[in-house]
C-alpha cells in the first residue's frame, strides 16, 4: 500500500521545513504523528510527489532554474529531520501516481494543488488551518474525502458558499497532544481556579457570516475581562493585534523593500514573545481547571487536549464539538453556554469544597480519555483505517482505466 504526500518536504505540519531551520522559527508539526506512524508500518510505502512548484523556499515562483533545486531541498530537509533517504519514495512525474495510491494533500499549501491532470487515484485533503480561499483550486482536484479536527462541512456556516460542490465524506480526526504534555503536579496541590490560554486572531472573511472578524470570541471576552474574572480565571491569552507589532510591506514598495520588511519581521519583532515565554505544561499543571476558547467557525483549540492531558478539568462550550470526539459533558469535560456569567457560575460551583471530588473525577476521566484516544499512534491508525475503507469504496466505483 502506498500513501503519497504532495511536496512533503514543504509541509510544516509534517516535517520541520528548511525555511524554519534557516530563519530559526518555532515549529508546530501538528500532524507529524501521522508521518511517524506511516513510516513505522512495514506494509506502507510513504511517497512524495514533488510537483513543479515544489521549492518551498520560493513556492510561488515559476522560475525553472530556482525550481530545479526542489529535489535537493527535499533531500536536505529529510536529512535534517532524521528521515533516511530510502524511507521516502520520490515521485517526479504525475504519471508515477498509481490508481491504487492514497494521495494526501493539505489545503493550506495551495501550491500542492498543481497538476496537469487530476491523478486517477483516491485523493484526501486535510483542511487543517481551515480557510476558504483554496476552494476553486480544490474543486478542480475534486477530492474524494476531506478531513479536519472538526467537521467544517457541518460547523462553518459559510461552507456551502465556498465548497458547495463537495458532497462526499468529511472525516473528523482528533487533536493530538505532544508527549511533553503530562501530569506533573498532584491535583490537590494545584490552584483551585481555571487557566485560560490561546491566541486571538482576526481573519478577514468572517464578518459576513458572524458579524465580527474575531476568530476566537470566547478567548477575546476572557482577555478583555481578565481583571473581573480574577477570582475564577487567570488569563494568559494573547491578542495578536495588541501583542504583535508586525511590520507590513505595501504592494507599492519595491521588491528590495518588501524583502527587507519580511526579514525585519522575522528577526526583530515580537511575534507573541510574551505568550511563548512561559512553559505551557507547567502552566496547566498549576491549575485544576482550564479553558481554551473555541473558534467561531466550529473548531476547538488544540489547547483543550493539551490541558486535559496535563490533568486539568476542561471547560468547553456545549455546542457539540466535543461529542464529535466521543466525549461526554459532565464526564470528560465541564460544559458551559459560552457566556462569562455561566463560565463564572460553573467554575464557582466546582471551587466549592463539597464539589472537589466531583471536579477531580472529571479531570481524571478527561485525562484518561485523551491519553487513550488522542495520542499519536491511536489517532494515526484510526485515520489510516478510515482512509483505507473510503479508498476501497472508491476503487469499487472507479475501476482502473485499461
Amino acid at each position: 500500500m502506498r500513501v503519497v504526500f504532495v511536496n512533503l518536504h514543504g509541509n510544516e505540519f509534517l516535517v520541520k521545513t528548511l525555511n524554519k531551520y534557516i530563519f530559526k522559527q518555532s515549529v508546530a508539526m501538528k500532524h507529524k504523528y501521522i508521518l511517524d506512524y506511516l513510516l513505522s508500518r512495514d506494509d506502507v510505502e510513504v511517497c512524495t510527489f514533488i510537483n513543479r512548484r515544489g521549492l518551498s523556499l520560493s513556492y510561488s515562483t515559476d522560475n525553472r532554474f530556482l525550481q530545479s533545486f526542489r529535489f535537493l531541498e527535499h533531500d536536505i530537509t529529510m536529512k535534517k529531520n532524521g528521515i533516511p533517504k530510502d524511507k521516502i519514495t520520490v515521485l517526479k512525474h504525475e504519471n508515477e501516481i498509481r490508481h491504487d495510491d492514497i494521495v494526501i494533500m493539505y489545503q493550506v499549501f495551495w501550491t500542492q494543488i498543481d497538476f496537469d491532470h487530476r491523478p486517477d487515484a483516491f485523493i484526501a485533503v486535510s483542511q487543517l488551518h481551515f480557510t476558504p480561499w483554496a476552494s476553486k483550486s480544490l474543486e478542480q482536484v475534486d477530492p474524494d474525502l476531506m478531513y479536519n479536527e472538526s467537521n467544517m462541512m457541518k460547523r462553518f456556516v459559510g461552507f456551502n458558499d465556498f465548497f458547495g460542490w463537495f458532497n462526499k465524506q468529511y472525516l473528523v480526526i482528533p487533536f493530538v497532544f505532544a508527549e511533553r504534555f503530562k501530569v506533573i503536579k498532584p491535583f490537590n496541590e494545584r490552584q483551585n481556579k481555571a487557566v485560560s490560554v490561546g491566541t486571538v486572531t482576526y481573519p478577514n472573511y468572517l464578518d459576513k457570516y458572524y458579524g465580527t472578524n474575531c476568530l476566537q470570541p470566547a478567548r477575546k471576552q476572557v482577555y478583555d475581562n481578565a481583571k473581573e474574572l480574577t477570582p475564577w480565571v487567570d488569563c494568559f491569552n494573547s491578542d495578536y493585534l495588541e501583542d504583535d507589532k508586525v511590520a507590513k510591506s505595501s504592494a507599492n514598495d519595491n521588491k528590495l523593500k518588501q524583502i527587507a520588511t519580511r526579514l525585519h519581521s522575522k528577526f526583530f519583532l515580537g511575534h507573541q514573545k510574551k505568550y511563548y515565554s512561559f512553559d505551557m505544561v507547567e502552566k496547566f499543571n498549576d491549575y485544576k481547571m482550564c479553558v481554551v476558547g473555541e473558534e467561531i467557525i466550529g473548531l476547538p483549540g488544540i489547547g483543550f487536549v493539551e490541558g486535559m492531558a496535563c490533568g486539568c478539568a476542561y471547560l468547553g462550550q456545549t455546542v457539540g464539538y466535543y461529542e464529535d470526539y466521543g466525549m461526554k459533558e459532565g464526564v470528560h469535560y465541564i460544559g458551559y453556554d459560552g457566556s462569562l456569567d455561566d463560565l463564572k457560575a460553573k467554575i464557582s460551583y466546582y471551587q466549592q469544597p463539597e464539589h472537589q471530588q466531583e471536579l477531580e473525577a472529571i479531570a481524571t476521566a478527561g485525562c484518561e480519555f485523551v491519553r487513550k484516544h488522542f495520542n499519536g499512534p491511536a489517532a494515526a491508525e484510526s485515520l489510516l483505517n478510515n482512509l483505507i475503507d473510503a479508498q476501497r469504496r472508491w476503487l469499487a466505483e472507479h475501476p482502473a482505466n485499461k
